[in-house]
């Protein structure tokens, strides 16, 4: 079981890009998100947890394809 993105992208209507292309395969275990403030932690954190969604791009995780589930 993973979590996998694909070219994940949310640009907010102010015209900030809180995720630009993101691609990134998480593995089953324990996994930490650091960067800097504004960095995009906490939007991609609600993008998963299907609390935001993103304005373009493909994220499974554990074989659910999100942007299908949602609709």
């Amino acid at each position: 079981m993973s979590i996998t993105i694909k070219g994940l992208n949310k640009i907010y209507p102010n015209g900030n890009h809180a995720l630009k292309s993101v691609d990134l395969k998480i593995p089953t275990g324990m996994f930490g998100l650091l960067g800097p403030n504004e960095a995009g932690k906490s939007t991609l954190m609600r993008i998963l947890v299907d609390l935001m969604e993103p304005t373009s791009g493909e994220v499974d995780v554990f074989g659910y394809d999100l942007m299908k589930q949602r609709k």
